[in-house]
């Protein structure tokens, strides 16, 4: 491709995204609601139908309403009536209006109304949300659900008169103290400028690559790329943005892990009595209101006032204590410091998420580093993650467990495939502690150790020493299994940890009620024996049972929870970001190989049985506690539990066919390939292969602006979901 067509490609290309980028509306605001009346304890309406339009007043927040939502029961009909949603200024003009169907309403869940284009109202103006039904009966009629308890607004009803809709909204028939069950979606722009101008920006330095790529292609021949050192460059900046942005025990169970760490920093797990400064629970109390509640806001302000908030160590109350130790030890260390700078309890919390942040991201380093070259931009992917980051930048004991399981892969992947000596017992040591400091983490990612299996046995010199060191693995994990009281620990913590994932993620509400208060008043609703008979009386059952729930019922949920469900399990990242970014680690997986690495069908296969049973693991433990008896589905499962097994997921894709093809295609000598002899062709091959490798270098840069991309998006959406 000479540099004309090359210039008139990247010309045309930054023309008709500019264009495409400008007219398309881009409004990520429906993403998180800016107010809303959310309540466990809701009323049901008349449905609509019975001549009735129901009306709910609202002051704006923002200049802008581009969207509802609207919670609605079908009473346990099948509804086809037509209904009809209105926004109307003071005046009862009409902004917007919304034709839909009772038969496309989700039984007892959010409904979204996304305009078409946003409204503009003008901050601190009222406007009025109309609902009604022209041809609904007392037996064909969904029924709003009504909020006693909050209010943003009146409320009222009037009598619809169909020749004259807009009169008779104005006429209160009966005014009533609530709101209607909804959330607003505001914004101060009619398009979300701050992203355009990214996107941009974006498209100006694709547009420069396509002008420039010859050029760049003869520079990043000579150019090493070190994905341990990009993964330090974005993880750190973005890291330190989420541990900031995010407000105090905004992730789930933060205040559990806040307790555990400072208890650590006390060498509180020497005594008996376990405590902690009461200061703690109060401070989560003054933020706990944010917990599921999108629409619920907080302000910097606000944050800046609990800075004020002293420690006083002397107050104490007890707390149950975990068995886990050993993922605590980083926010403790950060805990421990920040007491000696400062009696706040903000700032010592910053220093234990801080702490936690920067021990399992120098780990990952380490990960990368040690990882064989064709696996280190997945580990890059998978590192990079929003969810990854967003946990790194907490208190939660789940980066220190997904940052050794990254290691303990790295490890066993290095002797398997780099390490070039034989290994000595100083090596088999390092496995072994990599392994049981995982078991001190959470035990069922323990079976990585079945990794061990990967290294070939020359590795160890003679094949019955091999056999011998397998077996004693096998026998000592035995041993771990049935003798370490971490297990029981771990099943204890289940009990009391997640709660919010048994709420979030239910898909009904009434289910996700009873068991969220079931955790808080009575949680003998939970039946460990029971489930366990029933699991036992029939297991092929039970297996269907589960794959069901993580295949079926909450295969989306489980997806999107696992690249990015940031907060309080209450900022879901859009589909099309969640989709491309699981599209992307599948087909790094496929086309970055090397000819010297091979995982063959028994390597692939010990991988997917690690990856089946962890999975099987996770669904029992949250079968057994988190599930009431008798439910057809497993409830609780979140994605990040998966992350640390997910790159032997990934690598189940690994070939040695499609990157040699592609870095030919990229490469600048192509045609000194095709016309070389065919004795010369392989010495090509292999210095294209082993020097260039152009396309595996136009895919880190790619995966990395992409990655840039979405992080910057999440951090957009975590601040408008939390900050008015």
């Amino acid at each position: 491709m000479n540099q004309k067509t090359r210039i008139i490609i990247g010309v045309l290309f930054l023309i008709i995204t500019v264009i495409v980028v400008s007219v398309i509306r881009i409004n990520p605001n429906n993403v998180t609601p800016i107010q809303s009346t959310e309540s466990k304890h809701a009323r049901i309406l008349l449905g609509l139908g019975k001549g009735i339009a129901l009306n709910q007043g609202i002051t704006a927040v923002k200049d802008y309403i581009s969207g509802v939502e609207l919670v609605f029961t079908q009473g346990g009909r099948n509804n086809t009536n037509q209904n009809t949603l209105l926004v109307l200024d003071t005046l009862y003009n009409i902004l917007h209006k919304q034709t839909f169907s009772s038969s496309i309403l989700k039984e007892g869940d959010y409904n979204l109304f996304d305009f078409s284009k946003p409204v503009y109202i003008g901050k601190g103006n009222r406007f009025y949300v109309s609902l009604f039904s022209i041809n609904g009966s007392e037996d064909n009629s969904a029924s709003p659900l009504f909020n006693l308890a909050d209010s943003i607004g009146v409320f009222y009803t009037s009598e619809l008169n169909s020749d004259d809709v807009i009169g008779s909204l104005k006429n209160k028939l009966a005014q009533y103290h609530g709101s209607l069950m909804l959330k607003t979606y505001e914004t101060n722009y009619s398009q979300s400028w701050l992203l355009k101008i990214f996107l941009y920006i974006l498209i100006v330095v694709i547009a420069a690559l396509i002008v420039w790529s010859d050029k760049l292609s003869r520079y990043l021949i000579n150019f090493h790329i070190r994905p341990e050192y990009a993964y330090l460059a974005l993880s750190i900046p973005f890291s330190l943005i989420f541990t900031f942005i995010n407000p105090p025990f905004q992730v789930p169970d933060e205040v559990t892990h806040f307790n555990h760490s400072y208890n650590i920093s006390e060498f509180g797990f020497l005594d008996k009595q376990k405590t902690v400064p009461s200061s703690i629970n109060k401070m989560e109390s003054v933020f706990s209101h944010l917990h599921f509640r999108a629409g619920q806001k907080t302000t910097m302000a606000e944050i800046q006032v609990q800075s004020n908030v002293k420690i006083e160590p002397e107050k104490r109350i007890p707390f149950s204590f975990s068995e886990y130790t050993l993922p605590y030890m980083p926010q403790a260390m950060g805990i421990f410091i920040g007491k000696w700078f400062s009696s706040s309890l903000l700032t010592v919390m910053y220093f234990g998420r801080i702490f936690n942040f920067l021990i399992s991201a120098l780990i990952i380093f380490f990960a990368i580093k040690l990882m064989p070259h064709p696996f280190r931009l997945l580990f890059l992917l998978l590192a990079l993650m929003p969810k990854t980051l967003f946990l790194f930048g907490s208190l939660s004991y789940d980066s220190l467990t997904i940052s050794l399981s990254f290691f303990t892969i790295a490890l066993f992947f290095y002797y398997a495939f780099t390490c070039e000596k034989k290994l000595t017992v100083k090596d088999l040591a390092l496995m072994a502690l990599s392994v049981l400091m995982l078991l001190l983490c959470k035990p069922p990612y323990f079976i990585l150790g079945a990794l061990f299996f990967i290294i070939p046995p020359v590795k160890f010199g003679k094949l019955y020493k091999f056999i011998l060191i397998a077996i004693g693995v096998i026998v000592i994990g035995i041993v771990f299994l049935k003798v370490i009281p971490t297990v029981n620990g771990y099943m204890d913590k289940i009990k009391e940890s997640d709660n919010s994932a048994i709420i979030s993620n239910t898909g009904n509400p009434d289910n996700a009620l009873t068991a969220g208060d079931s955790i808080a008043k009575n949680k003998t609703v939970f039946m460990p024996e029971k489930q366990i008979k029933t699991i036992l009386s029939d297991v092929p059952a039970y297996l269907k049972l589960i794959f069901n729930s993580g295949f079926v019922y909450y295969r989306d949920y489980i997806l999107e929870s696992f690249v990015g469900v940031l907060g309080y399990i209450d900022v879901d990242l859009p589909d099309m970001l969640t989709y491309s970014y699981l599209l992307l680690m599948v087909l790094t997986a496929m086309v970055i190989s090397d000819e010297k690495i091979r995982l063959g069908i028994s390597r692939k296969t010990l991988f997917f049985i690690l990856v089946a049973l962890t999975f099987i693991l996770i669904e029992t433990a949250m079968f057994l506690f988190a599930t009431r008896p008798g439910r057809d589905r497993v409830f609780g499962v979140q994605g990040r539990y998966f992350i640390p097994m997910a790159p032997l997921f990934f690598m189940m894709f690994y070939n040695r066919f499609l990157n040699p093809k592609l870095n030919l295609l990229f490469s600048v000598s192509k045609r000194e390939y095709q016309k070389a002899k065919p004795k010369l062709k392989p010495a090509v091959l292999d210095e294209i292969q082993g020097h260039e490798r152009l396309f595996d270098k136009y895919l880190y840069f790619s995966a990395i602006l992409y990655c840039i991309f979405a992080l910057v998006y999440a951090v957009y959406l975590t601040l408008i979901r939390y900050y008015v």
